[in-house]
């Protein structure tokens, strides 16, 4: 019987030796299926990306390389963001459409049917965190920068080694939104950087991101709430519902940086290694590891960094 593994891996390979050539001249020619395949062209040749699937605000946008905010925003060919228009993509004459994350039978027609109507080559590759360093390695053959894809997969793969050393942390509730009620149950993409940190994830019983209630989150009784969204921080903050455990303790709040592109998902892409490089480190603070990986995904300059915070 095929896995999903070998599903993706065979997607990929029947496109891949009609996408790998590229011309001297090409330029902003490969379309983003969804928001994780962009981060992953725009770590690798940011100079092949056509345009977002969906534009980063402005905000985030002064975290990445000068051109990001030039790239129009076209569309996805599947989930949250607006749909691409096939006459738009066809105008940009592309020479390949690239899909990375997880999969399912709906995405994989989604981006087979565009394939075929456009006449362009439509790879996916596998989004999984563990295999960030191959999807370097197949993302620079397919876009025609193998050193960089490669050099990029050795930096990963030493994240990588490291995060899986770390030592294990406390019990969490990620807290997804500004009222913190809708989360991402153990084993989605989302939560696999805590998780493969050592960190135990509360939400169980269900699968995917849902909402939920205070009830809930107080049945779980997490030691610590993890949030991307600094609004929910503020607010968790000083609401005794958050911060009190059921034993009357003080709940510890982390803020993880969400700018230029969120260190647990948001979206889930190579993004993820900054949160795993701390997670390597957690009491270590900014580092060069951090510095370095930033710039080399995002093109962003050192001292812009962002950095997790314990609020009190």
């Amino acid at each position: 019987m095929a896995t999903r593994r070998d599903t993706l891996i065979g997607l990929g390979a029947t496109f891949a030796a009609a996408a790998c050539v590229r011309s001297p001249t090409a330029q902003r020619n490969v379309i983003a299926a969804g928001q994780p395949a962009a981060l992953l062209i725009w770590a690798v040749a940011r100079d092949r990306l056509a345009g977002w699937p969906r534009r980063p605000d402005p905000e985030c946008l002064v975290g990445l390389a000068v051109g990001a905010a030039e790239l129009p925003e076209l569309g996805g060919l599947s989930g949250p963001v607006r749909l691409a228009d096939t006459a738009t993509l066809s105008a940009i004459r592309p020479r390949l459409i690239l899909d990375y994350g997880d999969t399912d039978p709906e995405i994989i027609a989604r981006g087979r049917a565009v394939s075929e109507s456009l006449g362009v080559p439509w790879t996916i590759l596998d989004g999984a965190l563990e295999r960030i360093p191959e999807a370097f390695v197949q993302a620079g053959r397919l876009l025609g920068d193998a050193d960089r894809g490669q050099s990029l997969a050795e930096d990963a793969e030493g994240v990588l080694e490291d995060w899986r050393r770390s030592t294990a942390g406390p019990s969490f509730y990620y807290a997804r939104g500004d009222d913190g009620l809708r989360t991402s149950y153990r084993g989605t993409l989302a939560t696999e950087v805590l998780e493969g940190a050592g960190w135990t994830n509360v939400a169980t019983g269900a699968e995917g991101i849902r909402q939920v209630s205070h009830e809930q989150v107080r049945s779980w009784d997490p030691e610590v709430l993890v949030t991307l969204n600094p609004d929910f921080a503020k607010l968790a903050q000083r609401d005794p519902v958050w911060r009190t455990r059921r034993d009357g303790s003080r709940r510890r709040i982390l803020l993880m940086p969400d700018r230029p592109f969120g260190w647990i998902d948001r979206p889930p892409s190579v993004n993820r290694l900054l949160g795993c490089a701390w997670l390597a480190a957690p009491t270590a603070g900014p580092s060069a590891r951090l510095a370095r990986l930033s710039r080399r995904l995002y093109g962003m300059a050192p001292a812009e960094i962002r950095t997790p915070k314990w609020l009190l």
